[in-house]
């Protein structure tokens, strides 16, 4: 069975090209992310999407970690944040940060449909990304992710760490679907 070769295609690269992102696809990534399913509709999520332009660009490339240096590159970075007390309290869960996932994931398959690319990252301080881009004190950032079109690897080869130059020839691996999906009962394929 075949599916989405926006979601089978998908990768998150560690270099980005210097080619701008039109207006009009950036429209569309919105559009996108709008649309994605959240708790009671509560739509929580809060996008600020920083060119390389932006005067906030280089305080919220201050918050990478060393390890995202590469992320800069990107034409633009991305930080996604909600107000934790403005979403669902059922079960005690952070309902907040799954729908600005499920928010998020519906924007990286547009892009990908788009031509574009986006690798979100973990590696970020939280206090300098919301003083960067203005999310209230009560917030919290979520996630930060590049975005824009891929780039040569070979054209900064010699600027890239070990590290990411064995990223960058890895080939993109899923587990087998019997480690993590069950059928009837935890455990059973």
């Amino acid at each position: 069975m075949e599916i989405l070769p926006e979601i089978r295609n998908r990768e998150s690269p560690v270099v980005f090209g210097n080619m701008n992102v039109e207006s009009e696809k950036i429209d569309a990534l919105i559009e996108a992310a709008r649309w994605a399913p959240s708790c009671f509709n509560n739509q929580s999520w809060n996008y600020v999407f920083v060119s390389k332009e932006a005067d906030t660009r280089e305080a919220l490339e201050e918050a990478l970690s060393r390890g995202n240096a590469w992320a800069k590159r990107a034409p633009y970075l991305v930080a996604v944040g909600a107000d934790p007390e403005a979403t669902c309290k059922t079960n005690g869960l952070p309902y907040y940060a799954y729908d600005v996932a499920l928010s998020v994931m519906t924007l990286v398959i547009e892009a990908e449909h788009q031509g574009l690319r986006v690798h979100q990252m973990s590696g970020w301080n939280e206090e300098k990304v919301k003083e960067a881009v203005g999310f209230p004190e009560n917030y919290r950032a979520v996630v930060v992710f590049a975005l824009g079109y891929e780039g040569d690897p070979e054209e900064v080869w010699d600027e890239l760490d070990e590290r990411m130059r064995e990223r960058v020839k890895r080939t993109r691996t899923r587990k087998a679907s019997t480690e993590n999906f069950f059928h009837t009962r935890f455990g059973q394929s």
